[in-house]
């Protein structure tokens, strides 16, 4: 586990109580920071019965010997969810900017960290959680890049089966989702007002052995109020998911879940996930096309116009407006060679 902020602590914490790894290794490049971590989650899991092998490592991003240490480590599974600074402290209370305009904020470091392990060479899959369904089909058109991403698109599906559950009087594990769906999406369906116009997606719900068609429930289950916290809580919902797709990565056998950022592909899709990898999983009426033009078309909801081939997003006028408000400056795009100076710049203006 690599670069140990909230999500990062918050999934820490839950698979120290399980026995899923016979190894965690908590990489920071403040020691004294993992170490507390560390035995934060240690003492707690203990306490709870469980006693894991978690230990503590001194790892820079920006030092020289990195990709030596992570070699050395040899990991299997690496997740990282870096960022220059935390998502909930970035809006400017006059200026209305989208959340891609703080892209770079998230891109910088992560394209580092893949300069970094893709030296180190040791073949562990790697997930990358920082605003994966963007970065990662940014990072993986442009290079080497993560497998995968956790969270968003699987976060409203306990949602829809709760609610499909209390509509028609079956159990929540009885209704099976199949979810089409990019980053911006959860944050109109977690909401305290009722959805009324939505970001494309794509949706199919089914019931009992039989899969009975039920999506039009679905639907509007999904359209119903969900007061959600949108702070640090938050993190702990995410960090669920990401426990669930480590569940499955680490099994022998293939599980259905929902994974968005996988390898150069925009936004989440339903996949299967083993050992052996990850891949997309669609219903036979959905085409992959389909999919990948329902999450691209999505991305202007967060601020963005287009991804082209190279990795590099088109910002859309919305996100250019607030950025020059921000900035001072004209900025039409990101792309990861631009990246770090975007990032200086934005960190500047938000100080």
């Amino acid at each position: 586990m690599i670069s140990m902020g909230e999500l990062a602590t918050h999934l820490l914490e839950a698979l120290a109580r399980t026995d899923m790894f016979s190894t965690i290794i908590v990489a920071s490049r403040d020691i004294h920071k993992a170490q507390k971590r560390v035995n934060n989650a240690l003492l707690g899991a203990g306490i709870e019965g469980h006693f894991p092998h978690i230990l503590a490592e001194a790892l820079d991003v920006h030092d020289k010997n990195f990709a030596a240490t992570l070699k050395a480590i040899n990991p299997d599974y690496i997740f990282s969810a870096p960022s220059l600074l935390p998502w909930w402290r970035l809006t400017p209370s006059d200026i209305a900017m989208p959340f891609a305009g703080y892209t770079a904020l998230h891109l910088s470091l992560m394209q580092k960290f893949r300069h970094q392990i893709a030296q180190a060479d040791v073949g562990a899959f790697w997930i990358g959680a920082s605003f994966p369904d963007v970065i990662n089909a940014m990072l993986n058109r442009s290079g080497y890049g993560p497998d995968c991403g956790i969270g968003n698109v699987q976060e409203p599906i306990a949602k829809i089966q709760m609610g499909v559950s209390r509509a028609l009087g079956v159990r929540p594990v009885e209704v099976k989702v199949k979810l089409v769906a990019q980053h911006a999406f959860e944050y109109f369906v977690l909401n305290d007002q009722p959805a009324q116009l939505l970001p494309p997606y794509l949706l199919k719900a089914t019931v009992g052995e039989g899969d009975k068609d039920v999506t039009e429930v679905a639907e509007r289950v999904l359209r119903e109020p969900f007061p959600f916290p949108y702070d640090l809580h938050f993190n702990r919902v995410t960090a669920s998911s990401a426990l669930m797709a480590l569940r499955a990565l680490t099994g022998e056998t293939e599980q259905e879940l929902h994974l968005p950022g996988i390898g150069a592909y925009v936004g989440g899709y339903p996949a299967r996930a083993s050992q052996a990898g990850v891949s997309i999983a669609l219903p036979h009426e959905w085409s992959l096309p389909q999919a990948i033009a329902v999450n691209e078309a999505s991305l202007t909801w967060d601020g963005i116009a287009s991804i082209a081939e190279d990795g590099t997003i088109m910002f859309t006028e919305e996100t250019q407006k607030a950025l020059f408000q921000l900035l001072g400056k004209s900025i039409e795009s990101l792309s990861p060679e631009s990246a770090d100076n975007q990032a200086a710049d934005l960190l500047e203006a938000l100080a």
